[in-house]
């Protein structure tokens, strides 16, 4: 017997407001091409503006938004580029510095049913970027009494840094994905750990896309599926049909008793009929 799938009522709200049927997804299809858009939130190592003009002080966390571009290199290896751009303020001087946060991650898509289903679609994550930071060249001579004189000529400073993250995308569609994603960095020259988390909303791009429907939400594919309108919320068999478990032609949403013996002549409601002479 299988359970019908249950999802989070807001997922199922976004599904009926995008009008379209969900796509079971075991990974993304190999040569999928994926772009998305995202926003979070960082929060900074105490030291990550070491190295920098502005050494010793700290910035505070912050959100921040951006994009990513992908390529499924198979059904369960995708590689990533991403892009963070965010406002940084300093703490202890009113200054706001521009930052970004640039990869190459390499992703590995699990397969499984998570949260009773198929659209879910866990991942591990691990690259190597940079961390910049930009600086105006009029506010480093306001605040120079801050600052360390050998940076006092240079309007940005890098950092390398690596990642690693886990995250879950959700198919909205067969084209849609939701994902939230959780990630760490860590510096290499100037050390120090941050971490990031965002959601984000994506597009994909697939090659000779087959449409799987199941447009009475079951788990059973609408061309496998020998009821396919069956009423939302029935716990229904292999073949798509709501149970019935004493065999008596009535499924057990409907049968008032669902344990009548096998061969049992039954009336609509499932009750054994009363046989009179």
């Amino acid at each position: 017997m299988i359970k019908r799938r249950s999802c989070p009522l807001i997922l199922h709200a976004v599904l009926v407001s995008l009008a379209i049927s969900v796509a079971p997804a075991h990974a993304d299809l190999e040569g999928t091409l994926n772009l998305y858009l995202n926003g979070g939130y960082y929060w900074f190592d105490s030291d990550r503006l070491d190295g920098t003009p502005f050494q010793g002080l700290e910035p505070e966390d912050t959100w921040g938004g951006g994009f990513g571009f992908g390529y499924n290199v198979t059904d369960r290896w995708a590689l990533e580029g991403v892009y963070h751009v965010f406002t940084v303020s300093v703490e202890g001087i009113d200054e706001k510095l521009d930052g970004s946060n640039y990869h190459m991650d390499l992703l590995y898509q699990f397969a499984g049913r998570f949260c009773g289903n198929l659209c879910w679609q866990p991942y591990v994550a691990f690259g190597v970027g940079e961390f910049r930071v930009d600086f105006d060249e009029d506010d480093l001579l306001v605040w120079e009494e801050y600052l360390l004189d050998p940076f006092l000529d240079k309007d940005y400073d890098r950092q390398t840094m690596v990642n690693l993250g886990l995250g879950v995308k959700y198919q909205l569609g067969p084209r849609w994905q939701a994902r939230a994603d959780a990630r760490a960095f860590q510096g290499i020259e100037e050390g120090g750990l941050d971490g990031h988390i965002s959601l984000s909303i994506g597009y994909q791009w697939i090659d000779d896309l087959v449409i799987m429907r199941d447009r009475d939400a079951d788990g059973i594919l609408d061309d496998v599926d020998y009821c396919p309108q069956t009423p939302f919320g029935v716990d229904v068999g292999l073949d798509g049909c709501p149970v019935d478990s004493d065999r008596d032609g009535v499924p057990n949403y409907l049968d008032i008793c669902p344990t009548t013996p096998l061969g049992t002549p039954v009336y609509e409601d499932g009750c054994p009929q009363l046989w009179t002479e």
